[in-house]
């Protein structure tokens, strides 16, 4: 039986229960869980079925914990002192390029949730033969920006019911109701962070010919994500292949049911471990593939995780 002691930081966010359910629902064991946080209040955690109390991150003894992985944003100097201290650190905030080594004092930094959602649509279907562009335009959900997110979202729409208006705090401008266009301070081409962590993820699973487009779109709903992709391949591709690829894909359901009970929303795909797709449409040379996608954007990289600790655990216990 795998076994690890883990130190988590923002288990109480939607990253960090995610995790803690399939790790829950896995045969890895976890002999001792440090809840830690930031906050100057310290909460509670729950993992199977007993409450940890969290600890501060600050003073935290990381000889204690051979990984640590982190679910929030803006805790640098708590991941490097866990590195510095012998510790493999797996960060899940995207605030920096995906990347890294999967070994003690090192700082792993996994894609974001929706460049994973991506390349798990895109990677199977790249497959089937050259592609010459791949266009993606992202309906990313509040909880992006976990729980402050999702209480914004809640307490403006509560008080546009009341008729008052509630401040923007975390979202440039009101996200009840609305559409915002980009999160985040664009660079100078007008790209933003999230989505120049999708492209650089695309860019390894895709020809360097192969031209590019990701744009993210913050939405007023909860959870789960949605991406409209347009692929043109360089050849004309079988209708009968694209299918079978999606079918045939482990993190993938395609959804073919005739009418609107075919169309994937987000709330099918909360809770599950696959990326739906449905509405696969074919332009008229066959060189065009458009589909629509949805997922979790906590299980998928909750269970990104889960497979690296399994690996670490199996590692431990072979040496």
């Amino acid at each position: 039986m795998a076994t690890i002691n883990l130190a988590l930081l923002g288990g109480e966010t939607a990253l960090g229960q995610a995790l803690l359910e399939v790790i829950a629902d896995s045969p890895l064991r976890l002999p001792m869980l440090y809840p830690l946080t930031l906050a100057e209040e310290a909460g509670m955690v729950t993992f199977r079925g007993e409450d940890y109390p969290e600890l501060e991150a600050a003073d935290f003894d990381w000889q204690a914990a051979p990984v640590l992985v982190n679910c929030v944003p803006q805790a640098g100097e708590v991941l490097q002192a866990a590195a510095s201290a012998g510790t493999l650190v797996i960060d899940l905030a995207g605030e920096r390029p995906a990347g890294g080594k999967l070994a003690r004092g090192q700082i792993l930094a996994l894609p974001t949730p929706f460049a994973q959602q991506l390349a798990t649509v895109i990677a199977p279907l790249a497959e089937l033969g050259p592609l010459r562009g791949v266009s993606a335009t992202g309906m990313l959900s509040v909880s992006t920006e976990g729980p402050a997110g999702v209480d914004e979202l809640s307490q403006q729409t509560r008080a546009l019911f009341a008729q008052t208006e509630q401040a923007s705090e975390v979202y440039p401008k009101r996200i009840a109701y609305n559409l915002l266009g980009g999160m985040g301070e664009p660079d100078a081409d007008g790209i933003t962070a999230e989505e120049a962590a999708a492209l650089a993820l695309l860019k390894k699973l895709l020809p360097a010919d192969c031209l590019l487009d990701v744009t993210c779109v913050r939405t007023p709903h909860f959870f789960g994500h949605g991406a409209s992709i347009a692929l043109h391949f360089a050849a004309p591709v079988a209708r009968e292949a694209v299918l079978g690829a999606l079918k045939a894909a482990e993190r993938v359901f395609l959804l073919q049911v005739p009418g609107v009970a075919g169309v994937a929303a987000s709330q099918d795909a909360v809770g599950g471990d696959k990326v739906w797709v449905s509405r696969v449409r074919f332009s008229e040379d066959g060189r065009g593939v458009t589909l629509w996608s949805v997922a979790d954007n906590t299980r998928l990289p909750a269970l990104a995780v889960l497979q690296l600790l399994t690996l670490v655990a199996a590692r431990t216990a072979g040496t």
